[in-house]
Parts: structure tokens; C-alpha cells; sequence
């Protein structure tokens, strides 16, 4: 029999994952003509922040689920930090075990012009 592995496992093999197909890496999107590029804080706060197991698989369809998303708002940052110009939000759908969900994806712009990944968070379809 298999054994099961462990959240902390999952999340190290997911972080792990992340760090050698994602980081550094550019996923271009259509509607902001432009790339969201990925770093090392937006994949840390997508795979530990309010951590559950759709959300630790997510991080593996990560580049799909932003190709196909769309953007569905654009704000300023609620903390008013000063090296962020600006917050888009995106949606988009996923489907893990046989099961939809709405992905929602935060993306960061900085002041010069970078968008960067910040995460995703997930909510099932009714």
C-alpha cells in the first residue's frame, strides 16, 4: 500500500516544483499586451498563503490557468504601498478531480511597468 504523503511534503515538492518551472519565467496575456513574470515572493505567497490541497496543486497549472484568464478589474493597492502602481485581478476556470472551480489571479505592477504573479485563490463552482 502507499503511503499518503504529507502537507508538508506536498508543499515542498509544489515550492520545489515552482522554483524550477516557474520562477524567472514570462507568461504573456492578451489583455494587458504585456507578460506577468514570476518571483520568488509571488510563488512562496500563492503555494503557504492559507494553504489547502487545490490550492497546493494549483501552483502545476499555474501557466494555463493565466493564458486562458481574464481581466476582470484593475485597483489601486489597498496597502498603498509606493513601489506598486498598480493591482489587476483576473478569472478564469480550473478543474482538479473532477471538480470545477473559479480561479481568481492577483497581479502585481510595479512602478516600472513589470507585472509580476502574486496568487490565486480558488472558490468551487455551486
Amino acid at each position: 500500500m502507499e503511503k499518503k504523503s504529507t502537507r508538508s511534503e506536498d508543499l515542498e515538492n509544489a515550492r520545489r516544483w515552482a522554483n524550477e518551472n516557474l520562477l524567472n519565467k514570462k507568461v504573456y496575456h492578451n489583455d494587458i499586451k504585456d507578460f506577468i513574470e514570476f518571483n520568488r515572493v509571488g510563488i512562496s505567497h500563492s503555494i503557504y498563503a492559507k494553504t489547502y490541497d487545490e490550492k497546493i496543486e494549483m501552483i502545476y497549472s499555474t501557466i494555463s490557468i493565466i493564458k486562458k484568464s481574464t481581466l476582470c478589474g484593475i485597483e489601486k493597492d489597498k496597502k498603498g504601498r509606493q513601489d506598486i502602481k498598480a493591482v489587476y485581478k483576473f478569472v478564469s476556470n480550473w478543474e482538479y478531480q473532477g471538480k470545477e472551480y473559479f480561479v481568481y489571479i492577483i497581479v502585481r505592477e510595479n512602478r516600472q511597468g513589470k507585472f509580476y504573479y502574486d496568487h490565486g485563490i480558488i472558490k468551487k463552482k455551486p
